[in-house]
């Protein structure tokens, strides 16, 4: 049996041409692993965020909705050869110093070669005509840099037949440098195409006059064919104030402001007047909407608010955590409304996803040598350890993969059956053996509770690291992670989680950065409070060991700092583990878990 999923081939002829251009006739199928949960728990039907290559995200979607998804809304790459950074701000309103926000922190660059970006879209444009439904829309929002050869390319998959607009969002708010010799560019192209023109679902839309006007008031006649105007009695004229118009193909919408509370200092972030406008326009209560560039995930929380089904993705973590952050924040609102819970067509819950291909090598013994050369491992034979870096053992997990805490106790399993390869340096007061060298487990991705479960987990006095080669493939610079104390007391039934202490080696290293160029000293910021770099608190108070349901959650407002202090009263008396999930302002997460019983 074969995971190949048929691509149909393209509707119009092939008109753009690029080195490279290879035709997407099928698409493998990827896994999603489901790992957090948001919302109503007991929701019907979930919306769905998945982290992943959109490629493979769209290609796990095939499997269950093909020809299901009603509006779809991207928002790709410009190609614009820019880096797109976040900009971050430490929390709250008591930070000493003047300058609040003060980092900036990349999330993506969009720098491409041309022929690469075609190739990027066709294939993911691809996969999306698959799954449109055949009343479906895609937008498609670009800019100057590539929309003449995205509009050629639509044309292309989608054929010329089924064009059915080009809106001009002309964003008059937004200051603009220009250049020399031409003007200043104030607006994107929005290209809009049906899956079948004939068939395709448009509910036209009006917006208000500033102030009301004085239209003729006319009418259809059928005998003569033509339009007339609407006379009275004494054959005059009439007129009738008109305080709304139809929506034509150029939108005056202002751009997102510094100021707007909607906005997540996301770059990219578009504002919500203009994604409703599109949903509204497009679909119906309940129809499924899909964005798989989700950014700041204005699709998602648009749909949400507007009662759609919605489907995101993004490669991007940041996007993930932005996204998540933001539909908690609309959902928790939506649940306190009851009036809007009963008539509700949308989902009140969503899940998070995991799909990722880790095969970055075609031949795993070339990754394993690659890898190793990089981190100048010095290579060592008839051993289960791959080779040998400083004082630490080396050992190269499977690169097709993500490593898992089946691969952490085989480790720790061997670790300790060949104690033997490794010199003793000390006993502890437990009479247990410390080692001097340490291991240092090399993996291509990695579960999220991975360190968690390493730290309660090794009891072979021998030092393990694992280093995760996704996040830090290009740049050899290792993140170190948040670190944080918790307690955890229960009292009869009652659960009580305190944060003690949270600290961000590399978030507190960028505010030093930032420091040093600071000429005055009170414009200088400093973290007073620990509370002022968590973004958010997640917890799980029965968590199984692979879904995180997060039945507590504290997503303050910008300038709000979190509770620190969480309190939750079981229902019976038993086991349980609660998980712990803390993510700083950069977007770094804490993960830890407690075993407590509840008498």
């Amino acid at each position: 049996m074969t995971n190949n999923q048929k691509i149909l081939k393209a509707k119009g002829r092939p008109l753009l041409q690029w080195v490279g251009k290879k035709p997407l006739e099928k698409v493998e199928y990827f896994p999603a692993q489901e790992k957090e949960v948001y919302g109503d728990k007991k929701a019907k039907e979930f919306n769905k965020l998945f982290w992943g290559d959109n490629l493979q995200v769209l290609s796990h979607l095939l499997k269950d909705y093909r020809g299901k998804v009603d509006l779809i809304y991207i928002d790709p790459p410009f190609d614009s050869k820019a880096d797109y950074v976040k900009k971050v701000r430490i929390r709250g309103e008591q930070v000493s110093g003047i300058k609040q926000s003060l980092i900036e922190e990349k999330q993506y660059a969009d720098i491409w070669e041309n022929d690469e970006y075609l190739q990027f879209m066709y294939e993911r444009l691809m996969i999306l005509k698959e799954l449109l439904s055949d009343t479906g829309s895609i937008y498609i929002h670009l800019d100057w840099h590539k929309a003449s050869y995205l509009k050629i390319l639509m044309d292309e998959i989608f054929g010329q037949d089924n064009f059915t607009n080009e809106i001009i969002w002309y964003y008059w708010n937004k200051f603009q440098m220009r250049d020399m010799g031409s003007y200043a560019r104030n607006h994107d192209n929005i290209f809009v195409y049906a899956k079948d023109k004939s068939r395709v679902k448009f509910y036209p839309q009006t917006q208000q006059l500033d102030r009301p006007k004085k239209l003729k008031k006319i009418y259809w006649d059928a005998d003569k064919g033509r339009i007339q105007n609407v006379k009275d009695d004494k054959g005059k004229v009439v007129y009738e104030e008109v305080h709304d118009e139809k929506v034509d193909d150029v939108w005056d919408i202002p751009y997102l402001g510094t100021t707007a509370k909607e906005r997540s200092d996301y770059p990219t972030q578009k504002p919500e007047e203009l994604i409703k406008r599109i949903i509204n326009s497009s679909s119906e209560p309940g129809d499924l909407v899909l964005d798989c560039f989700i950014g700041s995930g204005s699709t998602a929380a648009s749909a949400q608010k507007l009662g759609r089904k919605w489907l995101g993705c993004d490669i991007n973590i940041g996007a993930i955590q932005t996204t998540t952050k933001r539909l908690t924040q609309i959902i928790n609102e939506q649940k306190g409304d009851s009036g809007l819970v009963e008539s509700f067509s949308g989902s009140l819950g969503f899940k998070v996803f995991a799909v990722n291909d880790y095969d970055i090598f075609k031949n795993e013994v070339e990754a394993k040598d690659i890898v190793m050369d990089i981190y100048g491992v010095e290579p060592i034979k008839r051993s289960y350890f791959d080779g040998v870096l400083d004082n630490k053992y080396v050992k190269v997990m499977p690169l097709n993969r993500v490593c898992n805490k089946l691969d952490i106790s085989k480790l720790l399993e061997t670790i300790q059956s060949r104690s033997d390869e490794f010199k003793p340096k000390s006993s502890s007061s437990a009479d247990e053996t410390i080692y001097e060298q340490g291991v240092l487990m090399i993996c291509s991705g990695m579960e999220t509770d991975i360190h968690d479960y390493l730290k309660r987990e090794n009891k072979t006095g021998v030092e393990v690291e694992v280093r995760d080669l996704l996040t830090h493939k290009k740049s050899l610079i290792f993140k170190e992670k948040p670190e944080a104390r918790i307690s955890i007391e229960v009292s009869g039934k009652n659960l009580k989680v305190t944060l003690q202490e949270f600290y961000s080696p590399i978030l507190m290293r960028k505010l030093e950065i930032e420091n040093e160029k600071s000429v005055k000293d009170e414009s200088k910021a400093r973290v007073e409070d620990f509370k002022q770099i968590i973004d958010s608190v997640a917890i799980d108070v029965d968590y199984d060991g692979k879904l995180f349901n997060a039945e507590v959650m504290d997503v303050p407002g910008k300038k709000d700092l979190i509770a620190g202090v969480y309190d939750w009263e079981y229902k019976k008396h038993g086991k349980n583990t609660v998980a712990v999930k803390l993510v700083d302002v950069l977007g770094d997460e804490y993960f830890e878990t407690f075993d407590v019983e509840v008498k």
